[in-house]
């Protein structure tokens, strides 16, 4: 499918794939501080992207990309972020996290009325997209915890019946500890809040862990790390971590732990990025893959076709406004000129000319209704100067 897009959709987008999360974080920062109302930028664990509608704001922000970074446009766009909704360019095929944090920024962006109209129905027929591929999903879910308890059970082992550490108690953190539960774990939460240690605890079956732990840090069999901002730990902690063979996975972007801690951990420390990097789909030629691809490219061709109806309705409305502004300037030039023309005469003449109007633009009305891919709406604003 080609179709030509009318409308302006732009997005440049930053992945782990190819950008490192402190070129992913600077970025987002820049966009927010750049744009004006009518963008959405969504931000998550692995990547940063913004979509515009808004020429002027893509001039600003494209020299604020980073190398690895793609400025995608039109259909490209388009299809992008159907196939981030659906989760076909997630790390985890599918998985429900891109989803609510897709979900969120474009609640974001409603509640304070500055998502553009364009954006606003791209992203609806996104997340509509993306709720009917969950609705298809059957077996248990696999998220960006899982496969960071893989990467670990791949250093140290299987995990059942060992102790396991979860720092944070948000939504990846809650996600981990049931995760860690799932796979016979016996889990521990450690947060900033004691109070949402104890929540998540008391809801995933463990028990709580002070925040930074000090030399009971080894024995956990591996730790899951989930905050927002960093883990402020210790000498003792660090000490005990180098001396132990436990395996961490900092889920943080930017990274929580600190740089005491990676020459410490060595390979025992798997960052956000390196799992992205890492991550392979093997979902076989009988997955669902092939599915999500034909309801991505489905969800793609509806918002092309409503961008190219809405362009050539608009179209449409600019050709009969401006035609009839012409008519009624001749109009007040020949009544000045006639000006002991009576009032029948000048109603004979007025309906002659709306009905020649009227004749005159039926092809191009019509022209732009059978209108399928743009061009005969672009040529109509070329030859009118819409």
């Amino acid at each position: 499918m080609t179709v030509a897009v009318s409308g302006r959709v732009d997005a440049l987008v930053t992945h782990a794939r190819r950008v490192p999360a402190i070129e992913r974080s600077r970025f987002a920062a820049a966009a927010r501080a750049t744009l004006s109302d009518g963008a959405l930028v969504l931000e998550t664990c692995h990547r940063a992207e913004v979509y515009l509608s808004s020429k002027d704001d893509l001039a600003r922000l494209a020299p604020s990309l980073p190398a690895g970074g793609q400025r995608l446009s039109g259909e490209r766009a388009v299809r992008h972020a159907m196939d981030v909704a659906v989760g076909r360019d997630s790390v985890v095929v599918g998985e429900d996290q891109i989803l609510h944090q897709l979900r969120v920024s474009v609640d974001a962006a409603r509640s304070i009325g500055s998502l553009d109209r364009t954006l606003e129905r791209l992203f609806t027929l996104a997340l509509q997209a993306g709720r009917r591929a969950r609705s298809w999903r059957q077996g248990p879910t696999r998220s960006l915890a899982d496969i960071a308890l893989e990467s670990i059970e791949g250093k140290v082992g299987r995990i059942q019946g060992r102790p396991f550490l979860v720092v944070g108690a948000g939504m990846m953190g809650r996600i981990a500890a049931r995760a860690a539960m799932n796979r016979g774990a016996s889990v521990a939460v450690a947060s900033r809040s004691a109070a949402a240690a104890a929540t998540l605890a008391a809801t995933s079956g463990g028990r709580t862990e002070v925040f930074d732990p000090g030399s009971r840090i080894g024995t956990y069999a591996g730790v899951i790390v989930a905050l927002r901002g960093p883990w402020p730990v210790g000498a003792a902690t660090i000490e005990a971590l180098a001396a132990s063979i436990t395996a961490v996975v900092d889920l943080s972007v930017p990274a929580a732990v600190p740089t005491d801690l990676l020459d410490a951990l060595g390979d025992r420390l798997i960052t956000a990025d390196a799992l992205a990097l890492a991550a392979i789909d093997d979902s076989g030629p009988d997955s669902a893959t092939d599915r999500l691809d034909a309801l991505a490219e489905r969800a793609t061709g509806d918002f092309l076709g409503w961008l190219a109806r809405r362009d050539g309705r608009a179209a449409a409305e600019a050709l009969i406004e401006r035609a009839d502004l012409e008519r009624r300037s001749e109009l007040a030039a020949l009544w000045r000129r006639m000006p002991d023309l009576g009032p029948d005469a000048r109603s004979i003449i007025e309906e002659m000319t709306r009905h020649l109007a009227e004749r005159l633009l039926r092809e191009p009305l019509e022209r732009l209704g059978r209108d399928a891919d743009g061009r005969d709406e672009r040529a109509v604003r070329d030859i009118f100067a819409l």
